[in-house]
């Protein structure tokens, strides 16, 4: 599904991805993509321009920064010029998913005029710069949740928290992702006009296992609960994000940094292993965060996920 909000033509594919090779075979000339819709890290073809920001596989996630911040680099390094065509932009932009770092992106792209050059607008880059924080390290960067900034963050976002803990992100079609984009992007202009409304964190949540290693969480306050729960001393987690309406769940796992010993990476491969899965369609991400199949979701229940977690920590000697 194809919608345009000039000068970009946006594509919305849920829960597709693809690799570079087949973003470039397949897609025109002068097209984006945006936070894992293609595989593989930030990318660029200056023969064809395509671009791809993204922070997910293939990367140091703690030395890269967030699709959102890297398309507002792009932007004061001269991305206009790239991407015109006898004086005009005429490009196209690819999402498979509207959370909050794709959307942010998407708003920058077109309104990208504003941030040209010299332009600055302190608020915008505040509440980037959260969301830099935050999407970077899944939510585990330390800020103080009673600030003004955080609620109106959670309120401009609120329309895909609220999709995502449903379950319906996870079977979404075309249509509501892009009537959930439409959402964020009208309240990203409310805030830019200083139109902001706040909204408390939704930090609820249930701690389904405990153990110094890790915690796994039943997220129902969304990623609120998530930052809360970092805020309180949470380094490492499994996380059930979603029950979908076909019975299978969502799930994410992860932590805080690189710094706490816990292999997400092989746990990836070890759920994988279990599920008959691979990384092209079942668990990845990157070295501090990820989580299940987009597409397929998972078949395994908490206990086993945890089970499989504690078996790994032992071969890592993380736990005896």
């Amino acid at each position: 599904m194809s919608h345009r909000f000039t000068p970009f033509n946006i594509t919305i594919l849920p829960r597709e991805t693809m690799d570079w090779e087949g973003f470039l075979a397949n897609t025109p000339e002068y097209s984006i993509a945006l936070d894992g819709m293609v595989h593989g890290g930030p990318n660029y073809d200056p023969t064809t321009n395509h671009i791809n920001f993204d922070h997910h596989s293939g990367v140091v996630r703690e030395a890269t920064m967030s699709t959102a911040m890297q398309v507002f680099f792009a932007i004061k390094g001269g991305l206009a010029k790239a991407l015109a065509r006898n004086g005009r932009i005429d490009a196209n932009i690819y999402i498979n998913d509207t959370d909050q770092d794709t959307a942010f992106a998407v708003w920058l792209l077109i309104n990208y005029k504003k941030f040209e050059g010299t332009q600055n607008i302190p608020h915008i880059n505040r509440l980037l710069a959260l969301d830099d924080r935050w999407d970077i390290t899944g939510g585990a960067f330390p800020m103080n949740l009673d600030d003004q900034l955080i609620r109106q963050h959670n309120w401009v976002f609120r329309p895909y928290a609220e999709l995502r803990k449903s379950g319906g992100l996870a079977s979404a079609t075309p249509e509501i992702m892009l009537n959930n984009l439409e959402a964020v992007l009208s309240r990203l202009d409310k805030y830019l006009m200083g139109q902001a409304e706040e909204t408390e964190l939704d930090t609820r949540h249930e701690i389904l296992h405990d153990s110094p290693q890790f915690k796994i969480v039943d997220e129902i306050g969304g990623n609120e609960a998530r930052y809360y729960l970092f805020s309180n001393g949470m380094d490492a987690f499994i996380s059930l994000v979603a029950r979908r309406p076909d019975g299978r769940c969502v799930f994410s796992v992860g932590r805080r940094s690189r710094y706490i010993p816990f292999p997400v990476t092989k746990l990836y491969s070890d759920f994988n292993e279990a599920e008959r899965l691979t990384p092209e369609n079942g668990w990845n991400g990157s070295d501090i965060i990820g989580g299940s199949s987009r597409e397929l979701g998972s078949g395994l229940a908490w206990e086993a996920l945890r089970d499989i977690a504690n078996d790994r920590l032992r071969k890592e000697g993380i736990i005896l």
